[in-house]
């Protein structure tokens, strides 16, 4: 297909929407056992989907805080990344 024709195709937005979602998923887990991972005994799914461990009290707490802005933060850092989005 040539560049610029536009074409509705949902398989294709869906298909860039789990891979993004990978994508960022995998930068939360790589930050995540960065900050968190040297600060706790074992790493569980329990510091990425409960709310109960974003905690300001304890410096843990602060971590997997920060773990999600620079999971963000990270996809702009590789911006050649996006036109392979793009296909």
């Amino acid at each position: 297909m040539f560049y610029g024709a536009m074409v509705w195709d949902p398989w294709l937005i869906v298909a860039q929407i789990v891979c993004l979602q990978c994508l960022y998923y995998l930068a939360l887990g790589l930050s995540m056992a960065l900050l968190v991972g040297t600060r706790v005994p074992r790493l569980t799914l329990l510091y990425f989907f409960d709310f109960a461990t974003l905690t300001p009290r304890t410096p843990t707490g602060w971590c997997a805080i920060g773990s999600f802005p620079l999971a963000a933060v990270a996809g702009y850092a590789a911006p050649a990344a996006r036109p392979l989005l793009d296909l």
